[in-house]
């Protein structure tokens, strides 16, 4: 069996996944293996997306737009193929100062990973900003205004990365909306309206305006809303809150339609959910026990996998880009869990929990496309923790706050 195995041709590449910031390259190589044997490293490289990442003749990637786009390595011969998962991004985190009504602005050092504080902009009088996403391409923000019932639209300076507010300015969101996320091609945001217990769909138009699709009842009001790595499925809870519930968005119109519903589990009332980067597994921070997964990206169904103890609050969560640690934001405890995934199967094994302020209310976490380093939103104090993560063990090691004058509620990363 196993000299057969070795029949089959494959590709080994240096990286199969990787952050580049625009305006830099990655050189990528590899080694193609067949009956046993290294043939070399000459292959024919593609981009999925040149728009947003090229490639040359030799491999070297070429960061040119914000998003994220597959590198193709292909045997000379045509035998045999290996893709690196590239994500190209600016270096700005963006956050909501709800209390204040306002949206603020950093910039990452390329080199420490600090961030500085460049500037601040008016959400709107009352708007009380909660969720906070830009489009793929780094051309548009968005934010929930759950104050006013609004979301508001800004674009984005391609230099600077300063926002400005649309000449529409807002767009009407329903009562008390929250998160926010949009698919991967940039036309659709789907927005969790807590007040009127929906879901609510919008088409992205060409200078970054909202035009309302449709709102789904989903019989809960709630702040929690996940899409599918694939862009193709939209998760909420259920209205026992002990389901998850998978929507189909229509491509061509950004119409929901409901898949699927899970097995149930135990929950209070937590409904973040994380996806893992290979699509294949979902991460509930249900209470008391998280609650995993399997996605079927075919037909939106879920299965059960496990239930791991956690008996903690969790507000947000994050999979590092490796798709070996999914870290855990709790926010009665001031503190962060990681656990370590066995991407293969989905399952978690303990790793740590990591005291960063108590008493507090940490909120959400994002990591940045290299997998260096994380950042997290507090809205007890005026500070942004900062880390920086061991990407063998997934350890967080603080790199200090930055101090921003306002308290936050998310953040999100370009």
């Amino acid at each position: 069996m196993a000299y057969l195995l070795n029949q089959i041709p494959y590709i080994e590449l240096n990286r199969t996944w990787a952050g580049i910031r625009k305006g830099e390259s990655l050189q990528l190589e590899g080694n193609y293996f067949a009956f046993g044997q290294n043939l070399g490293s000459s292959f024919q490289w593609s981009s999925s997306d040149p728009s947003v990442a090229s490639v040359d003749s030799n491999g070297l990637v070429s960061g040119i737009g914000n998003g994220k786009v597959t590198i193709r390595a292909t045997a000379s011969d045509g035998r045999a193929t290996a893709d690196s998962n590239i994500t190209v991004y600016s270096g700005y985190v963006y956050t909501t100062f709800n209390l204040d009504n306002l949206v603020g602005q950093l910039t990452q050092n390329a080199s420490t990973g600090i961030l500085s504080p460049t500037g601040t902009i008016g959400a709107g009088a009352g708007s009380d900003p909660n969720g906070i996403v830009t489009d793929p391409a780094g051309k548009f923000l968005f934010t929930g205004n759950f104050g006013n019932a609004t979301i508001s639209q800004f674009t984005i300076n391609q230099t600077t990365g300063a926002l400005t507010p649309n000449a529409t300015f807002t767009s009407p969101a329903g009562t008390n909306p929250r998160n926010l996320v949009v698919t991967p091609d940039g036309k659709y945001v789907y927005l969790a309206s807590e007040g009127t217990q929906s879901i609510r769909a919008f088409a992205i138009n060409a200078d970054g305006t909202l035009s309302f699709i449709n709102s789904y009842s989903t019989g809960i009001g709630h702040s929690q809303i996940q899409i599918s790595r694939d862009g193709n499925f939209i998760f909420f809870l259920s209205s026992s809150f002990t389901e998850l519930v998978s929507y189909r968005i229509n491509p061509s119109d950004g119409t929901l339609t409901q898949a699927a519903t899970s097995p149930t589990f135990a929950n209070d009332f937590s409904g973040n959910v994380a996806t893992h980067p290979n699509g294949n597994y979902l991460y509930v921070g249900s209470f008391p026990a998280i609650t995993v997964l399997s996605f079927d990206s075919v037909t939106g169904n879920m299965n059960f996998v496990e239930s791991e103890t956690h008996s903690m609050g969790i507000n947000g969560s994050a999979i590092h880009p490796n798709g070996r640690f999914y870290y855990t934001i709790n926010i009665n405890e001031g503190s962060i869990s990681c656990y370590m995934i066995d991407p293969n199967t989905g399952r978690l094994s303990f790793n740590f929990t990591l005291s960063v302020l108590f008493p507090s209310s940490l909120r959400f976490m994002v990591i940045d496309p290299t997998g260096r380093y994380a950042y997290v939103a507090e809205n007890n104090g005026t500070n942004m923790f900062q880390f920086s993560i061991n990407q063998t063990t997934g350890e967080l090691t603080s790199m200090g706050t930055v101090n921003l004058t306002y308290r936050q509620w998310n953040l999100t990363f370009l």
